[in-house]
């Protein structure tokens, strides 16, 4: 398995400032663990509970690995944790339509479908920064809950540029939208219901595409460009910071908007 630090990747430069440090595998035995290093050949979920307070720092030190990390034993459990981006506007784009095409056939006026579809934008745009801040980089104590963390988002962090890792797979998206599709309910009559999720489910596809093009794409516009250094600093400058993904609008509000800065005297 080929296995190196990103430091020297073009889009790392991007970021203005990148990891400098090396990478974690069996082949590197020189940043050993109280339980010995991860063995990336090999399944790696079973091995992180026992990183203890090394975890944290170990899954910030992004490497590049060409086939992507092995997390499961199961075949089948891998298969599912890899998804291509196109994945995402075939599966969810038809319910987009189909919530906007009921809300209507259920009695909300074309005008009324706009507001509606905005509100769910928003309520997407919060969802994203704070399920980013606070449970995507929460620090997890325990071994099961480290376990936890690397299928949500740290495997992410690890490896940056698997293609395959960057969207969201298609069953625990579907149960997070069927509890905000409930919760939603609780609130407003299930037409602006629809509505609302339609605009919602909006967002999180404009946010998974959004998220492989700043990985993967080359963006010639100034926003694109942006969006591009802003996500990746994130990832190689200051993981505690640069929350947004689509957008930096809750990152402003939120006080993490950029990197952290450095008083002077005081050491990094």
């Amino acid at each position: 398995m080929a296995v190196e630090t990103v430091a020297s990747d073009r889009r790392c430069r991007l970021a203005g400032e990148v990891y400098n440090r090396r990478v974690l595998d069996t082949t590197h035995p020189e940043r050993p663990t109280p339980d010995g290093p991860v063995n990336l050949r090999g399944p790696v979920l079973a091995q992180i509970g026992e990183l203890g307070s090394d975890y944290h720092e170990w899954v910030h030190r992004p490497i590049r690995v060409p086939s992507g990390v092995r997390i499961f034993r199961s075949d089948r459990l891998e298969r599912l944790s890899r998804n291509p981006w196109w994945v995402v506007p075939l599966i969810w784009a038809p319910v987009v339509a189909a919530l906007a095409i009921s809300s209507i056939v259920q009695g909300v006026s074309y005008p009324a479908l706009g507001p509606r579809l905005i509100g769910g934008l928003i309520v997407w745009m919060v969802i994203e920064y704070v399920l980013h801040r606070f449970v995507f980089h929460y620090r997890p104590r325990s071994a099961a809950a480290r376990r936890v963390h690397f299928l949500l988002h740290g495997v992410h962090h690890l490896v940056p540029e698997d293609p395959r890792r960057l969207v969201f797979p298609p069953v625990p998206a579907a149960i997070i939208a069927a509890t905000l599709f409930g919760a939603v309910r609780l609130l407003l009559p299930l037409p602006d219901t629809c509505a609302v999720m339609a605009g919602l489910l909006t967002g999180y596809i404009s946010y998974d595409l959004i998220h492989y093009y700043v990985h993967h794409g080359r963006p010639r516009s100034r926003v694109g460009r942006f969006l591009q250094r802003y996500h990746l600093m994130h990832h190689f400058t200051d993981p505690t910071r640069m929350f947004g993904v689509s957008q930096p609008l809750l990152d402003l509000l939120g006080g993490t908007f950029g990197p952290r800065t450095r008083r002077p005297g005081r050491a990094p």
